[in-house]
């Protein structure tokens, strides 16, 4: 009788399906991101940059919120008068619009008219940042998110929905 070598198809399927299985149940317990979780991290991105790019520059960023849109403003002197002026940053997008379908709430703050007023929430050359609590809620409730500042880094992005 001659020994066997190696496996047979059948054994070679077998373990395949056991492998795809328990893959299968792997990626079924990985919460998928939703439009609004991504949303909230590309926010707290963005406070991230203006609180880095204020201690870099050495001057004090803001990010003004209206129930729309919202903006990173520098201060700076313009034509002999100093105020607040949209920042620039090359590849980095520094303002943007709100999705339709969310309200947006800031405290203790309010959110601004328009991205011309001042802004609410300042970041310093020191590191410190304001104390805020930027809430975004879907018009069906299902999708709440909160971005968080204590007054330093880290920024927080808590997922309610």
């Amino acid at each position: 009788m001659s020994k066997q070598r190696g496996f047979t198809l059948l054994e070679i399927i077998l373990a395949l399906v056991i492998f795809a299985s328990c893959a299968m149940m792997v990626v079924s317990t990985i919460p998928s991101r939703s439009g609004a979780d991504i949303f909230g991290q590309q926010l707290k991105a963005l406070v991230e940059y203006g609180s880095d790019r204020a201690v870099m520059d050495g001057n004090i960023i803001g990010l003004t919120i209206t129930p729309d849109r919202y903006q990173l403003v520098t201060f700076e002197e313009k034509n002999g008068k100093r105020g607040w002026v949209p920042l620039t940053a090359g590849r980095i997008i520094t303002r943007g619009d709100f999705p339709e379908a969310m309200h947006v709430s800031l405290s203790p703050q309010r959110l601004a008219a328009t991205l011309d007023a001042e802004p609410q929430i300042l970041f310093l050359p020191d590191g410190e940042i304001s104390r805020f609590t930027l809430s975004l809620q879907s018009d069906d409730n299902q999708h709440r998110f909160r971005v968080v500042s204590q007054g330093a880094a880290p920024v927080t992005v808590e997922n309610d929905g």
